[in-house]
């Protein structure tokens, strides 16, 4: 079988890397990226010491005006590639730095020939701020397997959470972490500081555990814990091909909707409709073999047939749209509930639509959305409170983030369809 994927809105896998002022240029509607090792490697012996000196002296200085004032004046005072020609120009000293020991780097048009690769700006991109990377083999975009197998998970277990027997434990196990945080519970909803902190990575520490012993109700033999018999073992994805970053990729600024802050965040993205395949996609349903497993009659009813699998993508993305769909119709933005209902429309149990990437949301990642639905009480008033993020009461994750893809346009990110084929 293959997995075809395409990307219907723009999508952030990371890598956990950032491009600072060294590893791109702006130029125009392009932006220059490069290998900043490079750049550093470009110096010769006999000037890299004082290269460094440059850079240590400039970190210093950068420290003491942020602690004098924190406003984006101090951070236009970064270091860049473009501030480093800047100065050449300015001082003597630092043009007979310049010179010497940048080989084959001397202006602006050498530099924007040594690059590795150009991505389009979806909007205005400043010389010194950091862009979350997108990840990439030999510098060439692609969907990880992890990433997709990952997003299956949660649907699978957000249907398999829906018996029963899971929900009684979930629910008890939820109880009985209210009566034991009951006073921290009322405590920390909208608070900040260093105390507030503390209890918030205790309760966040215990959720985990209970996170932990539920995934491992929903997805391993029972009374095994062992990870040979993952029920998901049986799913292989491998990772999509590689592609080309110049015309799949691009640049652009996020914004926060839902507070009144705002915030620069700038990330590499994948581009819509951008289609990738992965070929390296098998399910060992063997039925003697599911069997001599020990799996329960529900979990081989999902890794029985591909069918099921997809089906439970459906039916999990149909609920996160819908939760979408309600929150941009709250905060007024009717082109994003457009948007999403676009993509609802195309999310069909026999080629379902998924949310990957950095952007997907805490209601994406956890058992949030079942418990918001059976006990809204508990997961206002106990979950919400267990997570990494702020605590609020209501609504809960209070925040979004979208992506300019035009000056004046933005869209939502992260949804992919997925399609088997023979």
């Amino acid at each position: 079988m293959k997995l075809s994927l395409k990307t219907l809105t723009p999508v952030h896998v990371g890598n956990g890397e950032k491009y600072n002022g060294l590893s791109y240029l702006v130029n125009k509607e392009k932006v220059l990226i490069y290998d900043s090792a490079k750049v550093m490697e470009n110096v010769t012996s006999r000037f890299s010491e004082r290269f460094m000196q440059w850079i240590e002296q400039t970190t210093n200085e950068i420290e003491q005006l942020e602690i004098q004032k924190r406003n984006e004046r101090n951070e236009q005072k970064r270091r860049n590639i473009n501030q480093l020609i800047r100065d050449a120009q300015k001082k003597l000293s630092l043009r007979e730095f310049i010179e010497n020991s940048v080989k084959d780097i001397t202006t602006r048009t050498r530099f924007s020939n040594n690059f590795l690769y150009y991505v389009e700006a979806k909007s205005q991109v400043y010389n010194n701020v950091d862009i979350d990377c997108y990840i990439k083999q030999n510098n060439k975009p692609y969907i990880p397997g992890t990433e997709v197998k990952g997003a299956i998970r949660t649907a699978i277990a957000f249907n398999l959470l829906k018996i029963e027997e899971h929900w009684d434990f979930l629910s008890k196990e939820l109880e009985k972490f209210r009566n034991r945080n009951k006073n921290d519970l009322q405590q920390i909803p909208g608070q900040k500081g260093k105390k507030t902190n503390e209890i918030k990575r205790q309760l966040v520490s215990q959720m985990g555990k209970i996170e932990e012993e539920l995934q491992t109700r929903l997805f391993r033999v029972k009374n095994n814990n062992d990870a040979k018999f993952d029920l998901l073992k049986l799913l292989s994805i491998g990772d999509t091909e590689l592609k080309d970053p110049n015309t799949s990729l691009f640049i652009s600024n996020l914004t926060v909707e839902g507070i009144s802050r705002t915030f620069q965040l700038f990330q590499e993205l994948c581009k819509e409709n951008t289609s990738f395949t992965c070929q390296g996609f098998r399910l060992e349903n063997n039925t003697t073999i599911i069997n001599k497993l020990g799996f329960s009659p529900e979990q081989m009813w999902v890794i029985s047939d591909i069918k099921n699998i997809l089906q439970c993508c459906c039916d999990f993305t149909n609920r996160l749209l819908q939760e979408e769909i309600d929150f941009f119709k709250r905060i007024n933005k009717p082109e994003i509930v457009a948007k999403l209902q676009n993509i609802q429309k195309q999310n069909t149990p026999d080629s379902p639509v998924i949310r990957i990437g950095k952007n997907e949301g805490y209601l994406s990642l956890t058992m949030g959305l079942l418990v918001k639905d059976r006990d809204p009480m508990l997961y206002n008033n106990v979950l919400c409170h267990a997570t990494k993020n702020t605590s609020y009461t209501g609504n809960f994750p209070k925040t979004r983030r979208l992506v300019y893809v035009s000056n004046n346009e933005l869209d939502t990110i992260g949804w992919v369809k997925l399609t088997v084929e023979s």
